[in-house]
């Protein structure tokens, strides 16, 4: 059982508890962050009232409304109207677990003490969260400045007992989609009437954009780690080196997330059996990988430092709080009335920009950028393993038994040659995963356009330069899935290369040494016994895993259902469980 995680306005918050909520772990709300939240409240609503004050959001129109004044007898509804009026989010329904994010985070921010709300509204999300109830918020239509007001006045709606609602009984459960006042009513939980500020106060910041940033960080910390399994992987199977992963080597460039990379990549491939057998340049006649293999921490690093960055821009926003105005303390030199009575108390109402989501928007673009670069390195394996003249003899592609060596290697007469050439002369075997994988990088190259860059203007003019942070986050997010077919993919080709080596037990050589004419061919091959073509340990698990999945493909198959199980197996982190099973291999990652 999870433990629940307290709401606490002195406390820091990690990536790791937002998914712990996101995964249903109930949450609190401590009695000392209860207490003063309701005092900051009563000292600014009393500042208010003594100084009849024009405030932004507490008794003035919002927006381009700013200059008109409120009567005190329709401040409720200003803030419900102003809910009602921005919940205008079209598109299909965000995904539950963002949802649940983006609440759990408004608490967070909320429960500072410094948006000038009641502990009431605090509550009303917890219960919710508690509950099972999730608003139904549409995923188009935010420019993350000010703040995500669609998404958030979805969700605010629903605490009002407006708009719609799913209601999620327990974890798996099929959600329910039923009105917001009924799934309120279900559960035994009370509309929220807003009153002065509070309706503001829950539209007004980017938790919809962290938490779709939130949950596309922790995706990318499974298919980084998973990237570099493939490549471990892979390079055993392609009788690839592991000499371009040595600490030494990267001690010479010292980047951080290349040489973290580099080590996970070598540990990854302590003990292979295969990597020794051709270790020597006599035995298969090569000099060095293409870039794929060698050059992997290089690209894969900087992927990794990509995500590292936008882990600690999200942990920084979910220990923020990004409304407007913003409630802060009164010093000495605040420009406030009646100082002898409210020095050293939360009611200096200050308009600034924290709702502004262009630290999101920079660095989940990264994210972007990481899941573009990591998807052509994996696409580029696939086109080398159906390439028969480039993948070491496996054969084109990879078709069962693979390309057969000479009779005096091989053992096959020449009557099971002439059969197997029969029936491989029928298959297509795994020719069109790689065009599979080329689509997907393609489409991933498609969502990668900054449009953070691309500012338009909202509100009559006033807010002259907005984020789209929310866009950005969005096809993040919507990234994963698709990485994680074409990681899929690659592992699926080394499964078949693992295979198809131990049935050939014979691994070829391209230019024996003081043979310089035509240094492209395969030469000779050199018989080997089975247990040398064992891989390390750690891509052994790996290995089981992924042909539970997708097993050898021996004749022509069906294999989509298969590749979209085992994409949806990485995401949810059973390559990187299996390689545990051998080992830490990701302590710094």
């Amino acid at each position: 059982m999870t433990e629940p995680i307290r709401i606490d306005h002195e406390r820091h918050y990690t990536l790791s508890d937002v998914t712990a909520v996101v995964r249903g772990a109930l949450v609190t709300l401590g009695r000392g962050t209860r207490g003063m939240i309701d005092a900051n409240r009563n000292d600014v609503i009393g500042y208010i009232q003594d100084t009849s004050q024009p405030a932004y959001g507490f008794n003035r129109g919002f927006g381009s409304n700013v200059k008109e004044k409120v009567p005190a007898d329709s401040l409720s509804a200003l803030q419900e109207n102003l809910i009602r009026s921005h919940a205008c989010g079209v598109g299909d329904p965000s995904p539950i677990e963002v949802v649940r994010a983006t609440m759990f985070l408004r608490a967070v921010s909320l429960a500072r003490g410094h948006s000038g709300v009641r502990s009431k509204v605090v509550t009303a999300l917890i219960d919710c969260l508690n509950k099972g109830v999730v608003p139904v918020v549409p995923i188009q239509g935010s420019v993350s400045a000010s703040g995500d007001l669609a998404p958030l006045s979805h969700i605010a709606l629903c605490l009002m007992g407006e708009g719609d609602a799913c209601l999620v009984k327990q974890k798996g459960g099929t959600p329910r989609r039923v009105s917001a006042a009924s799934a309120l009513k279900q559960c035994g939980l009370t509309p929220l009437r807003l009153e002065m500020k509070e309706g503001l106060a829950l539209n007004n910041g980017v938790q919809y954009s962290t938490a779709l940033t939130a949950l596309a960080t922790e995706g990318m910390v499974c298919l980084i780690k998973t990237a570099a399994i493939a490549t471990a992987l892979t390079a055993q199977v392609m009788l690839g080196a592991d000499t371009p992963f040595r600490r030494d080597l990267h001690d010479l460039r010292r980047h951080k997330g290349s040489q973290t990379i580099a080590d996970c990549i070598l540990r990854l491939m302590e003990g292979s059996r295969i990597r020794e057998l051709h270790r020597r340049y006599e035995i298969d006649g090569e000099i060095q990988d293409p870039y794929n293999l060698r050059c992997a921490a290089q690209i894969l690093g900087p992927c990794l430092e990509l995500i590292w960055r936008a882990k600690a821009t999200v942990e920084i926003e979910i220990n923020s709080v990004t409304d407007n105005p913003i409630v802060l303390r009164a010093t000495n030199n605040s420009a406030i009335e009646h100082k002898d009575k409210y020095l050293d108390k939360v009611v200096e109402i200050v308009s600034a920009g924290h709702f502004h989501g262009m630290p999101i928007a920079v660095d989940c673009y990264g994210l972007l950028q990481a899941a573009s670069i990591m998807a052509r390195l994996s696409n580029m394996r696939s086109v080398r393993y159906v390439d028969g003249d480039r993948n070491k003899g496996l054969g084109a592609h990879l078709k069962w038994p693979g390309k057969i060596p000479p009779v005096d290697m091989s053992g096959v007469s020449d009557q099971a040659r002439r059969e197997i050439e029969r029936r491989q002369s029928c298959q297509s075997a795994m020719m069109i995963p790689e065009y599979t994988s080329a689509s997907l990088t393609n489409w991933l190259w498609g969502q990668s356009m900054p449009s953070h860059l691309f500012s338009l203007s909202t509100d009559s003019g006033q807010e002259d330069h907005v984020s789209m942070a929310a866009n950005v986050a969005i096809r993040a997010f919507d990234a994963l899935p698709r990485l994680s077919e074409i990681l899929a993919i690659e592992l699926a080709y080394a499964g078949q290369a693992a295979a198809i080596r131990k049935e050939m037990r014979a691994i070829p050589s391209r230019a024996p040494k003081g043979d310089q004419g035509n240094p492209g061919a395969i030469k000779e091959w050199h018989r080997v016994k089975q247990q040398d073509l064992e891989l390390s340990k750690a891509c052994q698990e790996v290995l089981n895993v992924v042909t539970g999945y997708f097993p050898p493909v021996t004749t022509d198959r069906v294999m989509a259902k298969q590749i979209t199980r085992l994409g949806s197996a990485i995401l949810e982190g059973k390559i990187v469980s299996a390689s545990a099973r051998a080992g830490d291999f990701f302590r710094d990652v």
